[in-house]
């Protein structure tokens, strides 16, 4: 295993660690065995949010006698009622939430602390406004968490909380797909992203990498906006490869999935290599979705890109995509089906049928 140091503070995390969101999927005695080969490989770094928290009891078993070496990032506003994942923005259900997470894992501290899930302006204001983001700098004055972060998959929104200049580390969806945006046609490296990341090197923060796979989507040539697959090697080391990256934290529901992201390890530098994402990117990417939100504005005010990537998440397994899609302020049933997104779309998308496929998905 590689590890590499926090920029604040000087904590070394491995490259690989553990996201949490599909652990409910297995049974006790599988996490017991996924936790414990991932940790003789080396992981000491993972991500405590899940789909439901009938998981944690197991988690919290396998980490007994370990907690002290294992860098745990957990989620301020993410709650279970009734067991069932689901983001709050009320101050006292955030608190309440919090210190029912540091029980579940009998500890004392978070070793990072993130503020959950901000997407949007409106969002952010409502953390900033609402006591959300000075409860977590209280957290870490006391020592609750030694690192103060969020998580996001909006590089605008990155750009609002690191110029607060509080932040150490945030979590950010990023893989070679999030990492391209339409022009002219076809698909051109995002100057957008690739300036956050290189930004977040200068400033000393840190990124922990969710979805590195693209939700499976990546591995799979039928899937993935390239129209090749990659492996998880390839995607991992793509990841790690831009600035101010420290890990990718895949989520993964057997022991089989953990050794598949774990081969990376062992894989030779061959079949790390993603070089030839050089000559597919370019290409046309005629009917695939890239996510670019080109296609607004909606009449009806539906942020269509949004929509069809936590479609493509939830095709792919992703059990927290519903909960984020519900929570979006309009929906596919929102749709009127006028059409004005298809003729702005640079890639020739069907949208109508995608929010029809959406809708019957969702329901709603």
């Amino acid at each position: 295993m590689d590890y590499r140091k926090l920029p604040r503070g000087g904590a070394s995390v491995s490259v690989i660690g553990i996201g949490a969101g599909s652990l409910s999927s297995a049974s006790d005695a599988e996490i017991d065995r996924m936790l414990g080969y991932a940790f003789e490989r080396g992981v000491n770094f993972m991500d405590t949010v899940m789909a439901e928290d009938s998981a944690a009891p197991a988690v919290a078993a396998a980490l007994k006698g370990r907690r002290d070496r294992m860098v745990m990032q957990m989620h301020i506003g993410a709650i279970y009622p009734d067991g069932v994942y689901t983001r709050t923005r009320t101050l006292e259900k955030v608190k309440r939430g919090f210190e029912g997470e540091l029980k579940k894992y009998a500890t004392d501290y978070a070793d990072i602390g993130l503020i959950h899930y901000v997407d949007d302006d409106g969002d952010f204001e409502t953390v900033m406004e609402d006591g959300i983001f000075d409860y977590a700098r209280g957290l870490k004055k006391r020592g609750a968490i030694r690192y103060l972060g969020f998580s996001s998959h909006e590089p605008a929104i990155c750009r609002r909380f690191i110029d607060t200049g509080e932040i150490d580390l945030f979590m950010l969806s990023l893989n070679a797909a999030y990492d391209f945006e339409p022009k002219d046609g076809v698909l051109s490296a995002s100057s957008e992203r690739l300036e956050l990341y290189k930004d977040c090197q200068r400033r000393g923060i840190g990124i922990a990498v969710m979805k590195p796979l693209g939700g499976g989507q990546l591995l799979s040539a039928k899937t993935s906006p390239f129209r090749a697959a990659m492996t998880a090697p390839q995607c991992i080391q793509y990841a790690l490869d831009r600035p101010a990256v420290v890990s990718c934290l895949p989520g993964a529901s057997s022991l089989e999935e953990v050794k598949a992201y774990l081969a990376y390890l062992d894989a030779s530098p061959a079949e790390r290599d993603y070089s030839f994402l050089g000559s597919i990117a370019g290409q046309s990417l005629r009917g695939i979705c890239a996510y670019c939100n080109h296609c607004l504005p909606c009449p009806a005010g539906i942020t269509v890109g949004t929509m069809n990537k936590l479609y493509d998440l939830a095709l792919a397994g992703d059990e927290i995509a519903r909960d984020h899609y519900l929570r979006l302020d309009r929906h596919a049933s929102d749709c009127t089906g006028c059409g004005a997104c298809e003729t702005r779309c640079p890639f020739g998308v069907d949208v109508r049928s995608r929010m029809a496929a959406s809708r019957s998905a969702f329901g709603i």
